[in-house]
């Protein structure tokens, strides 16, 4: 297999994989949302003359998911940019 093709191919699973991991990351991140909604609707529920301060309390608003989706996926290019330049100063061979 000639370099050019060989860096293509390692270039392309590095990719999959990083993507794939701040997918993952950006599912967890919803996962974490979906509970604190539940969490915090619980306590309305069972506090409802605290809600004032239930609402102080509750930070994780869309806002917030927007910060964080931005945070992790700026992390993530930020990352396959980096691992390809080390790829660039390796020349590669297969076995």
């Amino acid at each position: 297999m000639e370099n050019g093709k060989l860096k293509e191919l390692l270039e392309f699973q590095v990719d999959r994989n990083i993507i794939n991991l701040y997918k993952t990351f950006l599912m967890m991140m919803e996962d974490m949302h979906h509970q604190h909604r539940t969490t915090f609707t619980k306590l309305r529920l069972a506090l409802p003359e605290d809600e004032s301060l239930i609402n102080q309390a509750d930070y994780w608003d869309e806002q917030k998911m927007e910060y964080l989706r931005k945070r992790i996926l700026d992390t993530g290019n930020n990352t396959l940019r980096e691992l390809q330049s080390h790829i660039d100063q390796f020349e590669l061979t297969i076995k």
